[in-house]
């Protein structure tokens, strides 16, 4: 690679990855186990915060109930969560842009609060794990929310790569990507129908609102990520 390398960073729960539905399901699980109310989709994208414990709050936890469930209500999702995955695809239109990218030299990087290996394993499932120079992710769940957060990661990670201001792009369905980009000169692109409500992505000012994967192609011929 040289100085004028680009990079795409991609969020995978709900960007790239096409399993909103299945997060809802088993935070629902997590939420009536406990006694709580079940959160509808327009509901949870409300509330959604990363650290879990933040949505737990937001969802009518106390604190004390939040430090007692905390590692427990980790394990419960991701033993509902796994069989799931199992079966979803990306989202439309992202496999087509991945491939895009690549042929144009762009490196492609995954940004995500889940675990490394899980991820992988549904790259190679999918047949596009050759497609991303790297995974940035928790190394397992007991580090989960307690190692790097996601823009320290990715920090950390760019400062060794030979990159200039403009060149790269962050793209998530989170208010989290916004605020990375915020911080490290990044273009945001926010997707909606992920965790996060149109209207809070829109408040955080990202660069860009798109609606489906397509959307994003002419914001890189826009940006000479691609011609």
């Amino acid at each position: 690679m040289n100085s004028s390398a680009k990079f795409i960073v991609w969020d995978w729960n709900g960007t790239l990855f096409d399993d909103f539905d299945a997060m809802l399901t088993c935070n629902n699980i997590i939420f009536e186990r406990f006694g709580h109310a079940p959160s509808t989709p327009d509901t949870y994208r409300q509330h959604y915060e990363i650290p879990f414990s933040a949505l737990l709050r937001n969802q009518g936890f106390k604190d004390d109930e939040v430090a007692a469930l905390d590692e427990l209500s980790k394990e419960i999702f991701h033993d509902q969560y796994e069989p799931h995955a199992a079966s979803i695809n990306l989202r439309e239109g992202a496999e087509e842009l991945l491939r895009d990218a690549s042929k144009y030299g762009i490196q492609s990087l995954i940004l995500s609060n889940h675990l490394v290996e899980p991820i992988r394993a549904q790259l190679k499932r999918l047949k596009i794990d050759h497609l991303f120079a790297e995974v940035l992710a928790y190394a397992n769940r007991g580090v989960q929310f307690r190692d790097m957060t996601k823009g320290e990661k990715l920090r950390h990670y760019m400062k060794n790569q030979p990159v200039r201001a403009g060149n790269t792009l962050i793209v998530g369905d989170s208010t989290e990507e916004i605020e990375i980009a915020r911080t490290q000169g990044l273009i945001s692109v926010a997707i909606t129908g992920g965790c996060v409500s149109e209207a809070r992505l829109r408040a955080e000012k990202p660069d860009y609102v798109i609606h489906s994967m397509r959307d994003l192609k002419p914001i890189l011929q826009e940006r000479g990520f691609v011609s």
